[in-house]
């Protein structure tokens, strides 16, 4: 698991989910900025295997990415 901090709310991801969102992020990262910037975040997520904490903008584009999951 892979805890976040989405502007104070907590949120713990399975290694498999945060993987599928970094491919997803790298796919629209041309397009946008802030999926590029949250797509390194996720890759150093996965290897550090600590808290990451998000900004706003960040925040969003990975509840963006999640709601298109479910």
């Amino acid at each position: 698991m892979i805890d976040f901090d989405l502007n104070g709310r907590k949120l713990a991801l399975d290694e498999s989910v945060v993987r599928d969102l970094r491919g997803r992020a790298l796919a629209g990262a041309g397009s946008s900025s802030t999926l590029n910037d949250l797509a390194v975040i996720l890759t150093r997520a996965l290897s550090e295997q600590k808290q990451v904490t998000l900004r706003r903008g960040e925040s969003r584009a990975l509840e963006r990415l999640l709601e298109r999951t479910t």
